[in-house]
C-alpha cells in the first residue's frame, strides 16, 4: 500500500504526541512519527524544521491545553477550589501507566533544556492557579502553594499502590484530609464527602 503523500497539521501532532508519550523526548524522531501516519518523512519536515522543533511544539501545546483546563474550571477561592484542581490534576494524569511514564518523561525533560523550560512555565500555570484560590494561612502564600503541590506529587505516588480508585478520586479524598491536616476550613457539603 503505498504511503499517504500528506497529513494534516493536526493528525501529524497528533502523532506526535503519542510518539513523545510511548518514547518520551529521548526517543522522540520524526521517522517515529512518519512512522505512525504512514508517511514520509519529509512532509513531515516540509512542515516543522527539525524532530526538536515539532517536540517543542506539542509540549507547548500540552502545557497549553493545561492552561485551557485550568480556565475552565470555576474556581473557587478556598477548600472548593483547591480540590477542584486536585481533581483536574487527577484526570489530567491518566491511568497508573500514563502516571509513571509521565515521571519517566518529567525526569528525561529536566535534561533539555527547552523541555524543562515548557515544565517549568506548566508548574507556573498550576501555581498561579493555586495561589489565586489559596485562603489565608500561616505560611506565605507561595509556601502554601508549594506544599500543596507536594500535596498532590506525593498523593499521585501513593495512588499507584492503591486499586478501585481513580486518581481524581483519590487525589479528591486526600486533599479534603489534607485540608483539615493543615487547618484550612473545609465545607464537605459544597464539596461533596470524602470516603
Amino acid at each position: 500500500m503505498a504511503r499517504p503523500l500528506s497529513a494534516t497539521d493536526d493528525q501529524i501532532m497528533e502523532a506526535a504526541q503519542k510518539v513523545l508519550a510511548l518514547r518520551g523526548p529521548n526517543g522522540f524522531s520524526v521517522s517515529e512519527v512518519a512512522r505512525e501516519l504512514s508517511l514520509s518523512r519529509a512532509a513531515i519536515t516540509l512542515r516543522f524544521k527539525s524532530a526538536q522543533n515539532l517536540k517543542q511544539i506539542v509540549l507547548l501545546r500540552n502545557a497549553e491545553l493545561f492552561r485551557a483546563r485550568l480556565k475552565g474550571l470555576q474556581l473557587r477561592k478556598g477548600a472548593e477550589g483547591l480540590v477542584e484542581i486536585a481533581e483536574l490534576i487527577g484526570e489530567m494524569s491518566g491511568g497508573r501507566q500514563n502516571f509513571s511514564d509521565y515521571i519517566s518523561r518529567y525526569a528525561a525533560n529536566v535534561n533539555d533544556p527547552d523541555a524543562l523550560e515548557i515544565e517549568q512555565q506548566r508548574g507556573q500555570i498550576m501555581r498561579e492557579a493555586i495561589l489565586k484560590v489559596m485562603p489565608e494561612t500561616v505560611v506565605l502564600p507561595e509556601d502554601a502553594a508549594d506544599a500543596f503541590m507536594a500535596h498532590l506529587t506525593g498523593s499521585l505516588m501513593n495512588w499507584q499502590g492503591r486499586t478501585n480508585i481513580s486518581a481524581s478520586s483519590f487525589l479528591k479524598e486526600r486533599t479534603i484530609k489534607w485540608l483539615r491536616l493543615v487547618g484550612i476550613s473545609c465545607d464537605e457539603s459544597d464539596i461533596g464527602s470524602a470516603k
